[in-house]
């Protein structure tokens, strides 16, 4: 599995859980329980200071845990920068009572799960997730790294050389070159200040003795807090807790405190010009905070980033879109440590927004000197402390990994007993922490990042070597933004018309099906979530007559063009609690609608209106084509394994265009052209629909029959409407691409066949995948360290399934990782005839709790059913079927459909090679990618 690093980069909209004055336990109201929700919570404290959260639901589908521990990149020594990442990886290969590099692993993998990591500033965060009946082995494994871990030097060196290809794949990523470029421009002397993920160059050398002597140092029972969430009741959870985590030493080290200046206040603006690699406009700021988390108990700091990343009417967005500055834009509260935070505004730049961005600057600081002179938006207060109170009693909280890795991370940052319930306790106003924050949105307290093409350079950041210049301006400019102007246009947001006022539970009612030519409905309620909520799903398949290129790019125009046109509508409703998704492709339009069911009728109606004949003014269609020609023809400067994945569509689907080939269409589209294209697009075909939920029938038939009113479309025959198809192969041919990459990273991908759809075939899949991804890793990654991203697995497409390898790689070429892989995979079937019967039980086991995983929420259910109903000729009994043929599945009968897969004279294999800009291929024919739309031509599809 791939270890991450998480870096606190800015993305469109980040608001961090934030914090204020820990509130007395009398202010706390009762945790509320849903009809039907069993899940149970229990907080203690061992003896040795660790801190653990238990959850008990028997309707979670994983056992789960994490382990935080109080250390991160911040406490990197000075001569070691990316120690404390280092160490992280090096913690999973192998313990005192678990020496085998890959046990820890195997077992997961071996048992349906997963793990990784994750070293933050002030934290690192270890996690995985697993099928129940495996659970306390692997929370003993995870144990042993916090009580015997080896620090092999033998993996020291293999190690340090998987952090610096992780590196390595970063350097060519804007948003770790903007992340390092603000880290350089800290106060110098700050821990913030530094180089988070380490390289050969900042780790080579480094011992045994340092990492044991960093260990030692910072790892202790008392800094660290655990979450267990699992089926089991919560006293077999605790006695799991104490048993493999007491012995974990407490070494009573004294919390971490950092300074809080981090980037001490200036009398200037603060600039920073910044030259991307991808062709990108960005304006980011961030201004220093105070330390937000013990501010939890009234979320200003969450409010204030609710109002100024408001997308609705009067917000700073809009304002910006009226005056063709802006496309995008992000706000909140980024939490480094307990002492510092700071806010941060991401907007996405037009080229005018580009050229003018002291107007982008002034306009936001007017939204900030609007903020200060309305005053505190009690209201707006009430408004989100009313949807916490439905969203903590009715949304589902996730589960696996991702839900133990919140609730470690909350027990950490907040009082024991009430942290994991921060995120939806809004218990008080807080004016004096609200105008506090605004108070530190000034300009002298400012660093400002403008990234763009061709922006005047005249230094480079050492370790990413990023093009940048930095500039201290006391002049017109930074006077401007302390006297800002008033902007009428910018108000605070109005009242949410979607907020439901009421939430109560419908009786099960009967489920009903309607057909029709241009209309499918199937309509299910909702008896086993019971809450108030309803979710309905459709797709507009269109004629197979429209499938070409042009059509392609022209739906990549709609769905955006229909995006923006909705966008101040969708804000406010996905504010109170509604989820709009649309997707606009040649498989079919896509819409989602999901929430509370009060008001989904509503946002349904503003939806259905704007689908033929939409509104966008000419302005705001010239930012959104330039954006999207940004997007294609960034394309080549994506992650190498990824162009690979847009190859593999663009050969084997029969209909898929990759970003490339349709930049020269794009730069023709005009917005003339798409109004056009979106009156005629529902023409012809047929509107597919599922509604799930608290909803009665007859409402179901309605929103449906408004939608298809509002469509007028006419029906096409079955066989006529556009559905995707695969390319096919006989027995013994091979698929093969290369072509020659932009970037700094080769790539290999291997495919091959495993077979059709049926039940065996779906079992013997999943088991496979599980079984080759663990080996094909520790061997390629692990000990071979020939890249960081490396991964074997199964899957399946329409109506076949196949087994996929994957390595992207700095130090080697494209042939030299598909020589290093086949000399693995042809070892696959006889290390799968030797696998000992409790280990293939094992897989089995954990295969079968994949299969057997439930719907967490009714929009989960939606889509589950809406893709049985529609892509899979309404097969309900699909998971029963292929649970079924699991029971059945042989080990030998596994290795034949894998012996026939990989055999010379039966495979239906697929080869996709991108090499790096500083690698050659030595193969004597190259076939590009450019050659594949006239090899299509020859080819067949079904």
């Amino acid at each position: 599995m791939l270890k991450r690093f998480f870096a606190p980069v800015l993305l469109l909209v980040l608001v961090l859980l934030p914090v204020l004055r820990a509130a007395a336990p009398a202010d706390i109201p009762p945790r509320p329980q849903a009809p039907n929700d069993e899940a149970a919570y229990r907080t203690f404290t061992l003896d040795s200071g660790l801190k653990v959260i238990l959850l008990s639901d028997p309707k979670l589908n994983k056992s789960s845990a994490s382990l935080a521990v109080g250390v991160g990149s911040y406490s990197d020594p000075a001569n070691r920068q990316g120690l404390a990442h280092f160490l992280e990886h090096m913690l999973f290969l192998g313990t005192e009572k678990y020496p085998d590099e890959a046990d820890y692993g195997n077992y997961l993998r071996a048992n349906g799960g997963y793990n990784n990591a994750y070293t933050a500033g002030d934290h690192t965060n270890y996690m995985f997730e697993i099928r129940h009946e495996a659970f306390e082995g692997a929370l003993d494994r995870l144990a042993q790294f916090f009580i015997a871990p080896l620090f092999t030097p033998e993996f020291t060196d293999r190690e340090m050389n998987a952090v610096n290809s992780e590196n390595q794949k970063n350097l060519e990523n804007d948003l770790w070159r903007e992340y390092q470029l603000r880290n350089s421009l800290y106060r110098a002397g700050h821990p913030a200040n530094h180089f988070s993920t380490g390289s050969r160059d900042t780790l080579g050398g480094t011992t045994r003795e340092e990492l044991l002597a960093f260990y030692r140092a910072h790892y202790s029972a008392n800094t660290m807090t655990l979450a267990l969430a699992g089926k089991a009741g919560l006293d077999q959870l605790e006695a799991w807790a104490r048993t493999h985590f007491s012995p974990i030493e407490n070494r009573k080290l004294t919390p971490i405190a950092y300074p809080a200046d981090y980037l001490p206040p200036k009398a200037a603006l603060r600039l920073v010009r910044m030259e991307p690699v991808k062709d990108l406009r960005q304006l980011t700021l961030e201004f220093p905070l105070p330390g937000t988390r013990k501010f939890w108990a009234g979320k200003s700091d969450v409010l204030v980033g609710f109002i100024l990343g408001h997308e609705g009417e009067g917000s700073l967005l809009s304002a910006l879109k009226a005056e063709g500055l802006a496309t995008a834009l992000g706000a909140g509260v980024e939490a480094g440590a307990n002492e510092f935070s700071s806010f941060n505004v991401s907007v996405s730049l037009t080229p005018a927004g580009l050229e003018k961005y002291p107007r982008v600057l002034e306009l936001v600081f007017a939204a900030f000197q609007r903020l200060r002179a309305a005053g505190y938006p009690s209201h707006l207060f009430q408004e989100r402390a009313t949807l916490a109170r439905l969203d903590e009693t009715f949304r589902d909280k996730g589960e696996g990994a991702d839900r133990a890795v919140q609730l470690a991370n909350l027990i950490r940052d907040y009082p024991l007993e009430v942290a994991d319930r921060v995120p939806w306790l809004w218990l008080k106003e807080d004016p004096a922490t609200y105008r506090l924050i605004l108070s530190h949105l000034r300009p002298d307290n400012l660093l400002a990042v403008l990234t763009a093409k061709g922006v005047a350079t005249d230094k480079t950041e050492p370790y990413y070597g990023t093009k940048y210049s930095y500039t201290e301006d006391t002049g017109p400019a930074y006077q401007a933004l302390l006297n800002p102007p008033d902007v009428a246009a910018i108000q605070l947001p109005k009242p949410n018309p979607f907020i439901p006022a009421s939430a109560a539970v419908l009786p099960t009612q009967p489920v009903q099906l309607i057909d029709e030519p241009a209309l499918s409905l199937y309509y299910a309620q909702d008896t086993e979530f019971l809450r108030p909520m309803a979710a309905e799903v459709y797709r507009f398949r269109l004629p197979r007559s429209l499938a070409s290129l042009e059509t392609s790019v022209l739906l990549r125009f709609y769905e955006a063009c229909i995006r923006e046109s909705l966008n101040e509508t969708a804000y406010t409703a996905r504010e109170a609690g509604l989820n709009f998704a649309f997707n606009a492709a040649l498989e079919g339009v896509e819409l989602a609608v999901d929430g509370y069911d009060a008001s989904a009728p509503r946002l349904l109606d503003a939806i259905a209106a704007n689908l033929v004949d939409f509104s966008l003014p000419d302005e705001r269609f010239a930012a959104l084509k330039d954006r999207l020609l940004r997007e294609l023809a960034n394309f080549p400067r994506g992650d190498a394994y990824l162009i690979l994945t847009e190859t593999r569509r663009a050969a084997i689907r029969e209909f898929h265009f990759r970003p490339d080939e349709q930049l020269p269409v794009a730069e023709k589209i005009t917005l003339a052209d798409v109004r056009a294209f979106a009156k005629k697009l529902y023409a012809r075909g047929k509107l597919e629909a599922l509604v799930h939920g608290n909803v009665t029938a007859d409402a179901a038939i309605a929103h449906a029959r408004q939608l298809a009113a509002a469509l007028k479309s006419q029906p096409v025959a079955n066989a006529d409407l556009l559905r995707r198809r695969l390319l096919t192969q006989s027995a013994g041919e091979s698929v093969r691409t290369n072509e020659k990459l932009l970037v700094n990273n080769s790539a290999f991908r291997r495919e091959y066949l495993l077979g059709d759809d049926s039940p065996e075939i779906r079992a013997a899949t999943l088991v496979l995948g599980n079984f080759m991804g663990e080996p094909f890793y520790s061997e390629l990654r692990t000990r071979q360290q020939l890249g960081y991203i490396v991964g074997a697995n199964a899957g399946g497409e329409e109506n076949t399934n196949f087994a996929y390898f994957i390595v992207q790689s700095g130090e080697y070429s494209a042939d030299e990782l598909e020589k290093r892989a086949d000399d693995f995979i042809v070892k696959l079937p006889l290390m799968l005839e030797g696998l000992p019967d409790e280990a293939w039980t094992t897989i089995i086991g954990g295969v079968r709790s994949q299969l057997e995983e439930k719907d967490k929420a009714i929009a989960d259910r939606a889509k589950r059913l809406f893709d049985l109903a529609y892509n899979r000729a309404g097969d309900w009994n699909r998971q029963a079927e292929t649970i079924a043929a699991l029971e059945g599945l042989t080990k030998e009968r596994a290795g034949r459909i894998l012996e026939d897969a990989l055999g010379l004279s039966t495979r239906q294999m697929r080869t996709f090679l991108g090499f790096a800009r500083q690698h050659e291929s030595k193969e004597a024919q190259k076939p590009t990618f450019t050659d594949r739309p006239a090899w299509k031509k020859t080819r067949k599809f079904e």
